[in-house]
């Protein structure tokens, strides 16, 4: 949960930094980002540093200095400085004290594997609301002086989940800032937040995480190859957290099957057959989201067999294991129209979607494509 734990964000963790390092510390901070682009991460390590007793200042700014007894706290998130507010599970808890017993259980998990990975957020079983009653709780604990004599921080997390009353109760807290103490709302829904409360909060906006840093990211953690997590970021929508879930996916095999449906179709006079079949392999279960990662690895492999075209063999590409094979793609279909190609399969996913049937789109598409690059290729043999 320190500052080199977060993954890209550079101009964001130095602008949070500037605030400690300046004393400019925030009484209301809004943190609005994507599912897995980091606001989360970013508002622990920003708590983090407020509360340590002896931050260190180091190449690009303030950072906890990992000795004191409130940082040995803080990397657990057992700081009783630090609250974290989340959605509770439907029924009459609107506190602490009143949660069951197997709620508390599964919140002490949750809070171990944030402290451990910050982008794994506490998200509780049937938990959609923070209620009233959490709210006033807040508003109580923080009328009281602070447990350690420091900064108070609360990370509202998933803030756009607030009731309208919990909304209103909480604009008041706003409305009668506490002196020392720091509040950070975090959404991806910034929308769904009250312009009232909104209006009273420093916003930042956390823009996606670069394919790169996520890449990089995956590889540090061993997740995955450096091949599978250039594919994987290319797919994650500059979110971590879908990075992580998408390598539950076979990501390669994927590509393989995918790549095999294109080179069938381009097979001479009895491809049909064969064509079939792979088709039905994919469209089996008719899963959308499935079909749609397939199609758009179909899509990377072509967009960089036309890099290549038109680079040369050296051209950067995502797929580099498949180098050898995309530069003899390449040399048999240079002259093709990658752009439609590239639009034939958007308008496939489109389709997929729309409920078309998945076998008709995918065998549409590949007798299209089948006929765009051959076209291309004779072409190219009736020019020279």
């Amino acid at each position: 949960m320190t500052w080199n734990s977060i993954i890209g964000q550079r101009r964001i963790s130095a602008m949070l930094r500037r605030c400690i390092s300046n004393g400019r510390l925030p009484q209301a901070l809004l943190l609005a980002g994507s599912e897995g682009a980091g606001a989360a991460a970013l508002a622990l390590a920003f708590a983090r540093t407020m509360v340590c007793e002896s931050p260190r200042a180091d190449v690009d700014g303030p950072a906890p200095c990992e000795t004191c007894r409130s940082c040995r706290q803080s990397a657990s998130l057992q700081h009783s400085d630090i609250r974290i507010v989340v959605a509770y599970p439907a029924g009459k808890a609107d506190s602490d004290d009143d949660l069951k017993t197997e709620v508390i259980e599964e919140i002490r998990s949750a809070v171990v594997a944030m402290a451990e990975d910050p982008y794994r957020e506490i998200r509780l079983t049937g938990a959609t609301q923070i209620r009233i009653g959490q709210i006033r709780e807040l508003k109580r604990s923080l009328s009281l002086s602070s447990s350690q004599g420091g900064r108070r921080v609360v990370i509202i997390l998933r803030a756009d989940e607030m009731t309208t009353e919990a909304s209103n109760a909480f604009l008041k807290t706003l409305e009668e800032p506490h002196a020392d103490v720091t509040v950070i709302l975090v959404t991806s829904r910034p929308e769904r937040i009250l312009p009232t409360i909104s209006s009273r909060c420093q916003e930042l906006v956390i823009p996606p995480i670069d394919d790169v840093d996520i890449a990089d990211a995956l590889v540090r953690r061993g997740l995955c190859d450096e091949t599978e997590a250039r594919l994987t970021a290319s797919f994650a929508q500059g979110s971590f957290t879908r990075a992580v879930a998408l390598l539950s996916d076979d990501m390669k095999t994927q590509r393989e099957d995918i790549v095999d449906l294109l080179r069938t179709s381009l097979k001479g006079r009895d491809f049909r057959p064969r064509l079939i079949s792979l088709v039905a392999d994919i469209a089996e279960g008719r899963d959308k989201v499935r079909i749609e990662t397939m199609l758009g690895l179909l899509a990377l492999w072509l967009r960089d067999a036309h890099m290549i075209a038109a680079v040369g063999p050296n051209a950067a590409i995502v797929n580099t294991d498949q180098r050898d094979a995309l530069i003899k793609f390449a040399d048999a279909f240079g002259a093709a129209d990658f752009p439609s190609a590239l639009t034939v399969i958007e308008r496939s996913v489109r389709e997929v979607y729309r409920n078309v049937h998945p076998q008709i789109t995918l065998l549409t598409m590949c007798m299209t494509l089948r006929r765009l690059l051959y076209g291309a290729r004779s072409a190219q043999g009736a020019s020279a």
